[in-house]
């Protein structure tokens, strides 16, 4: 019987808090004591700062909210000469034409108001909003995460904060050049009895303290247990689950990646003489290529390959005229492994080993079958940067793993093969 998704959450959550594809938002308890350790750390709290409830409920409401923009007055005296602006202070009047002998009928002091825009809780609000600008347009790429469920609301949302931020007269006029917001004015703002001022401000005090100097970790922790980004496939989450393993129990220095769609680097971590790249749902990096061209399969003539190049020519055909576009004739295979680690010496920087890993979310003897030999594939076809396939140069170790759920093997390990299962779990890299 397969592991449940819960069970798999339970155990690897500490480290899945970089998770950022395909998934959906939930509040996760099962995080204990997220693995910190992650090169862009700023980027992943400024992500899921954007994912909280509060913070999208502050700017889906933005639009109303700002019909309350409060300003100050200030009443200013000044003294005309033909002509009147504001109310007359006739006080004021008399004596300014008393000076000039009481001769000059057209003297008027007047008293006129101004509107004042840059008040506290005004800076404070403009100061939330362009973070908010500042977040989506130039921190974190948000158009690469508008794709995914989780982060698609702020589409539209986009759109609240630029048209506040750039079309509202009263904020334009706001202006926070060799403005400060500090600290002080946060908790007064916070207590403001208008919803638009008092939430910009607990918002933006809750963004310092996430980015605070020293690492707020309590506050950090509750921020990814609430806006969580859990996998959507079963098999998604149970190749990360064996990925966990794979750094448990060979990185205790390891330092995580955002699993964003970028790269698909997961972790690095070193030892005295080595460095490990660990990759999910990768080719890996540009020191491999899982690719056989159909080129250099014409090189060798055979009835297949002769008529498997010819079965792609022909769909291909087809696919132009029936779906208005083709698809890829230059390869014969292509190959994405579900896990590699790379390993380099540390002195050299050359690569030494390769560790593939095919995961397989089954308890079926037939479907672990199909992994072995989708493992077996790319153990033999995997080339080096310049063409050359590592089996035949035996320039580089090559290791298979064949990671499993409850599925009975006699038998696990195979010279440079290894099966991995529930009973089985050992992951050793060396």
């Amino acid at each position: 019987m397969k592991r449940n998704t819960d069970e798999l959450i339970e155990e690897i959550s500490d480290f899945l808090v970089v998770y950022l594809k395909s998934g959906k938002v939930s509040l996760n308890s099962f995080i204990r004591k997220a693995h910190l350790n992650i090169r862009e750390l700023e980027q992943l709290i400024n992500i899921h700062f954007l994912l909280k409830d509060e913070v999208k409920g502050f700017v889906r409401e933005l639009p109303r909210l700002v019909r309350r923009f409060k300003t100050s007055t200030t009443v200013f005296n000044e003294t005309y000469h033909g002509q009147v602006r504001g109310q007359i202070h006739w006080q004021n009047t008399v004596k300014e034409r008393l000076k000039s002998g009481n001769r000059d009928r057209t003297i008027f002091s007047c008293n006129e108001q101004s509107r004042n825009y840059n008040i506290k809780e005004n800076l404070v609000l403009k100061s939330f909003v362009q973070l908010i600008d500042q977040l989506l347009n130039h921190k974190i790429e948000s158009e690469r995460f508008m794709k995914y469920a989780w982060f698609a609301e702020w589409r539209d949302l986009k759109h609240f904060v630029e048209d506040v931020l750039h079309k509202n007269i009263y904020m334009q006029r706001v202006s926070l050049d060799k403005v400060r917001i500090t600290d002080r004015m946060l908790q007064e703002t916070s207590k403001h009895r208008n919803p638009l001022y008092s939430e910009a401000a607990r918002l933006l005090i809750l963004y310092r303290r996430l980015h605070a100097k020293k690492l707020n970790e309590e506050e950090i922790q509750k921020l990814l247990q609430q806006t969580f980004v859990t996998p959507d496939e079963p098999s998604v989450l149970f190749e990360l689950y064996w990925a966990v393993q794979l750094i448990k129990q060979n990185g205790n220095n390891a330092k995580l990646e955002l699993l964003d769609g970028r790269k698909n680097l997961f972790a690095s971590w070193s030892d005295e003489r080595y460095r490990y790249e660990l990759y999910h749902d990768s080719a890996g990096s540009r020191n491999l290529l899982f690719h056989v061209g159909i080129e250099e399969a014409r090189e060798v003539y055979h009835p297949f390959i002769e008529k498997k190049i010819a079965s792609i020519a022909q769909a291909s055909m087809v696919s132009a005229h029936a779906f208005g576009s083709s698809f890829d004739q230059g390869s014969l295979w292509n190959g994405r492994p579900d896990l590699l680690v790379e390993v380099y010496n540390k002195d050299t920087e050359e690569l030494v080993k390769v560790v593939i890993g095919e995961v397989k979310h089954t308890s079926n003897i037939e479907y672990a079958k199909v992994g072995l030999r989708e493992l077996v594939d790319y153990m033999k076809f995997i080339r080096g940067s310049s063409g050359q396939y590592l089996t035949v140069s035996k320039e580089v170790d090559i290791k298979g793993m064949l990671f499993l759920d409850n599925v009975y093997v006699k038998q696990s390990e195979f010279e440079n093969i290894t099966i991995v299962n529930h009973q089985n779990n050992s992951v050793t890299v060396n």
